[in-house]
């Protein structure tokens, strides 16, 4: 069977200029027809509680603020074999 894999991506800007911390978040929901579900806001709120709770260590500094996210999808497809 073909399965859907949906995981978000978040990049920080940290305090070493041209630096970023990445951070990525598996298994995000989706709905019935596989299309996820996180929105914009949700997104903008964990990369804030992410940045004011300071929680992450990066080799970097720390992180100062958001640089960018997405969402990707990986289809998986199972291969039989005997």
């Amino acid at each position: 069977g073909k399965r859907h894999m949906h995981k978000l991506v978040m990049r920080f800007l940290t305090s070493i200029e041209g630096k970023y911390f990445a951070l990525t978040v598996d298994d995000i929901k989706a709905d019935e027809e596989g299309v996820p579900t996180i929105t914009e806001i949700e997104v903008n709120a964990l990369m804030d509680l992410v940045i004011a709770k300071n929680i992450f260590a990066s080799a970097n500094g720390s992180l100062t603020g958001k640089k960018d996210a997405k969402v990707v999808t990986t289809d998986t497809n199972e291969i039989e074999v005997a």
